[in-house]
């Protein structure tokens, strides 16, 4: 896996639906879609900063979830979106040989800025998935979703969409002071 380290700080009071995620190359926004939590504990154990469920589920036991990740794209392997991309389905077909990975319809997040969908599936691999790419200059974003089942994948694809164009880039080059 080609996980960065990054936090999240979030942004307003108690129940926050806008956090700032940020480690090395990046720093972005994101904000939970109407009825979802965005919870910055329940994922780190898994490296994950930012992670989505509905109101009243969990992390551990919710049908869908969603969240983020970031890959360099000053790495060998990939240093365009398009590599990454095919990188990270390279990975998947690699290990799951029946997985179905199909385009899905590219997201307008703002004038200039889109995501590209790719849905995956699969007996072997036991989930529904969409992830959404984003170019954001040194960094890969993925904004992912993951369903134990087709019905919770179909009923969180809006939820997907807005979440996905909730996306705020705000930098590439990120100071973390260790103070």
């Amino acid at each position: 896996m080609f996980l960065l380290s990054f936090r999240l700080i979030l942004v307003g009071q108690d129940e926050a639906k806008t956090g700032i995620i940020y480690g090395k190359n990046h720093a972005f926004s994101l904000t939970a879609p109407e009825g979802w939590v965005l919870d910055n504990k329940s994922g780190v154990s898994q490296g994950l900063y930012a992670v989505f469920y509905r109101k009243g589920e969990s992390w551990a036991k919710a049908e869908t979830v969603m969240y983020a990740n970031t890959a360099s794209l000053m790495d060998k392997k990939h240093t365009t979106l398009e590599q990454l991309i095919e990188y990270d389905l390279d990975n998947f077909k690699s290990n799951y040989a029946d997985i179905v990975i199909t385009d899905g319809k590219e997201i307008l997040i703002r004038e200039g800025v889109t995501a590209s969908v790719k849905y995956l599936s699969g007996k072997s691999y036991g989930n529904h998935e969409a992830v959404g790419y984003i170019d954001a200059g040194k960094t890969g974003i993925m904004i992912i979703m993951t369903s134990r089942t087709k019905e919770g994948f179909e009923n969180a694809l809006a939820a997907f969409g807005d979440l996905v164009k909730s996306y705020f880039f705000m930098a590439d080059e990120v100071v973390i002071d260790k103070k």
